[in-house]
């Protein structure tokens, strides 16, 4: 009996000491990050207006914020990789000048990162909303037809789209990183894929009013009446599209690409389709998204002569798909770019440079019906709007919109 109590409590201190030992083992590591903002010269914390640094954990999506206009910023995380997105905004009362940073680093120690601060592009044209979620009308297959992209003048003048080219970037979300990488940063131009389409002007043919907009369709039709003829109410995830784009700016008609897909609307003028890297059935993002450019080439360059010009051309750095050339935007042409990335944390690829973009939006679900929009930060004395442009687009815009195609908030978000 002695013997069988004694080896009863030897088996009770083992199991706890497996157990204390299995705790230990469990108890999470956090390890110091350190951000130190370099801002440009003559230019110090004391001058911003507003402030933001947020630190994102690439695999989980968790992320850690603050919103103190500092010089340096501390935060406690648990080891992962990081994506870190600093925007500064001074606003002197008559202009507003975004300052913005973007980088990855990987935390497993106490970790200091240097981020250099530059002035964010700043352009008129700027993206108000874009639609790309798609719907299944029938619960089964999606129906890509009826994303749109809207372009809003946010200046106080008439401003011209001629040769302005609008397209979607190389690559694919979910693969990482992007391809398109110089001394481990993201090149100051940018591969278009897919489709690139433009406004072949004379100079001032396309104008566009301030505080308006212009709607392009992937196809000009009234995609709710479109969708309403496979629509079955039944099925679980069923919608219609929330879209009638009959009356659209311009659309994008593939009739010399995909003609058996293509529809014209002969009441919406097309785009030209300046160059096609891969053809799709229509012009428009994945369900997964992708980073999209708005550019205005110099004045005197035709748009179609620009792709054609074999200059402007260039393989991918990493020797992937060797002899395969790609288009190519400077970013000094750029006017606006969003990374559009996909909802699931762990499979986003950031394309585009922290002077364009240093943030990153995506929707809930996918096949939604909902949209992208771009938040309203005032209201002039006259009642013209202006959207919040400080080339952050975690910060700049709003995710899960009812499509509003052509209408301008009329509230301050």
């Amino acid at each position: 009996m002695k013997k069988f109590i004694h080896a009863l409590c030897m088996l009770v201190m083992l199991t706890g000491i497996a157990a204390c030992s299995s705790d230990d083992d469990n108890v999470t590591a956090y390890y110091p990050l350190t951000v130190n903002i370099e801002l440009p010269e003559g230019i110090s914390a004391a001058d911003l207006t507003t402030a933001s640094v947020t630190v994102t954990n690439v695999q989980t999506g968790r992320a850690y914020s603050s919103q103190e206009s500092m010089d340096t910023y501390t935060f406690q995380l648990e080891g992962g990789s990081y994506n870190v997105q600093a925007s500064m905004r001074i606003n002197d009362g008559g202009s507003i000048t975004s300052y913005n940073a973007s980088r990855e680093v990987s935390v497993y120690d106490a970790t200091t990162l240097q981020l250099q601060l530059q002035e964010a592009l700043s352009g008129g044209l700027i993206f108000k909303e874009v639609y790309y979620s798609m719907v299944k009308p029938n619960g089964k297959m999606p129906y890509m037809r009826d994303q749109f992209f809207e372009i809003y003048n946010n200046s106080d003048e008439v401003l011209y789209l001629d040769n302005c080219v609008l397209g979607l970037l190389e690559g694919t979300q979910g693969i990482l990183p992007t391809a398109w990488m110089e001394n481990g940063e993201i090149m100051d131009k940018y591969a278009m894929g897919y489709y690139t389409v433009a406004f072949a002007g004379t100079g001032k043919q396309y104008p566009v009013e301030p505080g308006k907009s212009v709607v392009i369709a992937s196809q000009a039709l009234d995609h709710i009446a479109e969708t309403q003829e496979m629509y079955d109410s039944s099925a679980a995830g069923a919608k219609l599209s929330p879209v009638n784009l009959a009356n659209a700016d311009y659309e994008v008609c593939l009739i010399d690409y995909k003609p058996a897909m293509a529809i014209d609307n002969p009441d919406v003028p097309n785009m030209t389709i300046i160059h096609a890297a891969t053809t799709g059935n229509y012009f428009s993002l994945p369900y997964t998204g992708n980073a999209i450019i708005l550019a205005k080439l110099p004045e005197g360059v035709d748009p179609i002569a620009y792709a054609k010009d074999e200059s402007n051309f260039m393989e991918r750095p990493d020797g992937n798909y060797a002899g395969t050339k790609y288009l190519m935007i400077p970013q000094e042409y750029v006017l606006d770019g969003i990374n559009i990335v996909n909802r699931d944390a762990s499979k986003r690829t950031i394309r585009l440079r922290a002077e364009v973009d240093a943030g990153s939006v995506s929707l809930t679900e996918n096949y939604s019906g909902l949209s992208i929009r771009r938040k309203v930060e005032s209201i002039t004395d006259d009642g013209r709007v202006i959207l919040k442009d400080s080339n952050n687009s975690s910060a700049d815009f709003r995710t899960d919109q009812i499509p509003t195609p052509g209408i301008i908030p009329s509230t301050v978000d």
